[in-house]
């Protein structure tokens, strides 16, 4: 078994966007958890999101994660983009410990956290584009198919809809703008479905804003960097010894 430290791998997107605390790509979002951004060149927005990729891009993923483990030790991984939810059966034959999508983290909670009756309707999900999330998206990571879902605003109108106009580079970062739109999503979520107990950021994009999202909802939030920090722990058992007889407790 190799020696050099255990990294957790960030498959990305081919994107230009800025990435700030909190970003799935950004190495200070994670604290003590080491990781390695490997672009997926292949990878753009469009083809992922839009859902029009097929083995190529499967091969793609795959290659670069392979290189990870190979040259930089990674023995985990998430991706960029939640919209991969739908590529996870696939990929995660070919990568161990694969975290396609944080809505991997849906049917958990909905069927260990939350069961019962009402299960389905129990964990709500906020997407970067509703419109483009289907039940596909849900099935293929073993979420109900009728989970509760709101989105970002999708109008190519840059004061109306921050967020997009910001992931397609065509205005600077504005984190209070595009806190604003994320916690208004999950306000309008959580108003519309009065049985949702916990709620999936599915973008990765989101993170700098889950602490905000907990505060207006009173809800307990969950995202890609919960999903990496669970997979990279599990990969990364942890030796207690060295200890003496007076570390044990009774």
């Amino acid at each position: 078994m190799s020696t050099k430290t255990r990294k957790l791998g960030v498959l990305q997107l081919n994107t230009a966007f800025s990435r700030p605390p909190g970003d799935v790509s950004n190495p200070a979002t994670w604290g003590d958890v080491p990781v390695v951004v490997r672009v997926v060149e292949e990878a753009t927005s469009e083809l992922v999101v839009g859902g029009g990729w097929g083995k190529q891009l499967v091969d793609a993923f795959a290659r670069a994660g392979q290189k990870l483990i190979e040259e930089e030790n990674c023995v985990a991984f998430v991706t960029s983009c939640g919209f991969l939810a739908t590529m996870h059966p696939l990929l995660a034959q070919r990568l161990p410990y694969m975290g396609t999508s944080s809505l991997i983290q849906v049917a958990w909670l909905q069927n260990q956290v939350h069961p019962g009756p009402d299960s389905a309707q129990s964990v709500g999900v906020v997407t970067f584009k509703r419109s483009a999330l289907t039940e596909k998206h849900l099935t293929s990571v073993g979420a109900h198919a009728d989970t509760p879902i709101t989105g970002l605003p999708e109008t190519t109108d840059p004061a109306q809809g921050i967020f997009k106009a910001v992931l397609e580079c065509r205005i600077p970062y504005d984190y209070e703008g595009m806190e604003a739109e994320v916690v208004s999503a999950a306000l309008e979520l959580v108003k519309a479905n009065s049985k949702v107990k916990a709620i999936v950021l599915e973008c990765t994009n989101m993170p700098p804003f889950t602490h905000a999202v907990e505060k207006a909802t009173g809800l307990r939030v969950w995202d890609v960097v919960t999903l990496g920090k669970w997979l990279y722990h599990g990969a990364t058992p942890r030796d207690f010894r060295p200890w003496e007889q007076k570390d044990i407790v009774h």
